[in-house]
């Protein structure tokens, strides 16, 4: 069923490059950096947009009513550029895999269709999607000669219904462009503005320390050999969601997930009694890999290290910290060491058990972080 027309702002942000990195890089970790991307520009949304559909690589936003202001464009093609761009130095600065995907997200860009015209909604049982010949226009120009690859184009249509454009070039960061594409539904006229000059307005990510301040104690130490490659071994570790397998005592599913794939910053819960935890000082080099874990409150941290017995066994160390303080110090070890360590030995022994069974059937386990040493890395 078609609803009857009515005027409509039709506004498409598109990553580029999206073809080329899901093409080329592994695609469960590009899946979740795109996955990211979008949410991130969902919620920059300040100006009402409603969603219609996303499209692999891009949102298809609309508005119906009356055209925003040139000064709403143009704050909400900023907040979304900056955002998405401060989403990628953050995950350039706190990434642990140096896969294709993870190595190369930074050369994804930005770009944004605007157009405004007479639209109608198709109606199909429960789904709903927008129809008309102004959708289409607005999908073509996304294929258009404009030399930037980051960019905001706007149609003459929506220059029209916009009764402050003339406010452009004092609120625009850059000068005004003017071009015609020629379609197979007509020439279309519009306007566009280079993006990269918001670059400087992108914040650098701040430093963050998550270890324990002060001088800190070390109150435990459990470690085991398990009988796999080293690199299975970070691959379970690292699986965040997975430690509720293999993890004593862990809840029936792992939360406070706050990132898809391991990174510095990455948090999770497994444990009922236990607070949030966030991994960070990753350090990877040929013949180990150690990173540690810290709780929210920072009073006490946890710091693993896999060691490359051989080619077939790793040993894996738990080194636990906590804030130098005797008393404190003296009530772990009569209360909860005993207890930790106990539990430390039998997730040892499940974690070995789980990578045997991988052996076993000549298989990987379903999540993997490429890791790669410190002097690979800096070259």
């Amino acid at each position: 069923m078609n609803t009857a027309t009515q005027p409509t702002l039709i506004f498409i942000p598109d990553i580029s490059g999206f073809t080329h990195f899901v093409s080329n890089t592994e695609i469960t970790h590009s899946r979740h950096i795109i996955e990211e991307l979008l949410e991130t520009l969902l919620e920059a949304n300040e100006i009402g947009l409603e969603v219609s559909e996303i499209e692999g690589d891009a949102i298809l936003f609309y508005r119906f009513g009356q055209a925003p202001t040139a000064a709403e464009l143009l704050a909400q093609v900023q907040k979304m550029f900056v955002r998405f761009h401060a989403h990628l130095k953050k995950y350039e600065t706190h990434r642990i895999c140096h896969c294709g995907a993870c190595r190369t997200a930074h050369d994804l860009t930005l770009k944004f269709i605007a157009h405004y015209g007479d639209i109608a909604q198709n109606r199909i049982k429960e789904y709903t999607k927008l129809f008309g010949k102004d959708v289409i226009v607005a999908h073509r120009l996304l294929k258009n000669d404009i030399e930037h690859h980051e960019y905001a184009l706007f149609t003459d249509p929506l220059v029209k219904a916009c009764s402050t454009w003339v406010e452009v070039p004092e609120a625009a960061w850059t000068g005004v462009q003017r071009s015609e594409q020629e379609y197979d539904s007509g020439p279309v006229k519009y306007c566009y503005l280079a993006l990269a000059p918001l670059m400087e307005r992108v914040p650098d990510p701040a430093p963050e320390d998550y270890r324990i301040p002060g001088v800190t104690a070390q109150v435990m130490h459990s470690e085991a050999v398990i009988d796999a490659p080293m690199k299975m071994v970070f691959d379970v570790i690292s699986d965040l969601p997975w430690r509720s397998r293999w993890v004593v005592d862990a809840e029936p599913e792992v939360t406070d997930l706050n990132h898809a794939i391991f990174q510095e910053g990455a948090t999770h819960k497994c444990l009922a009694k236990g607070a949030a935890i966030v991994s960070h000082d990753f350090h990877s080099r040929p013949e180990s890999i150690s990173f540690s874990e810290t709780n929210v409150r920072r009073d006490f941290s946890i710091v693993y290290t896999l060691y490359r017995v051989d080619d077939r066994r790793t040993r894996a160390v738990a080194r636990g910290f906590m804030k130098r303080n005797p008393f404190t110090q003296l009530i772990f070890r009569l209360f909860y060491r005993k207890n930790i360590m106990k539990a430390y030995a039998e997730t040892w022994t499940n974690l070995n058990g789980y990578c045997q069974s991988l052996i076993e059937a000549g298989s990987l386990h379903h999540y993997a972080i490429e890791t790669q040493n410190e002097e690979q890395a800096a070259a």
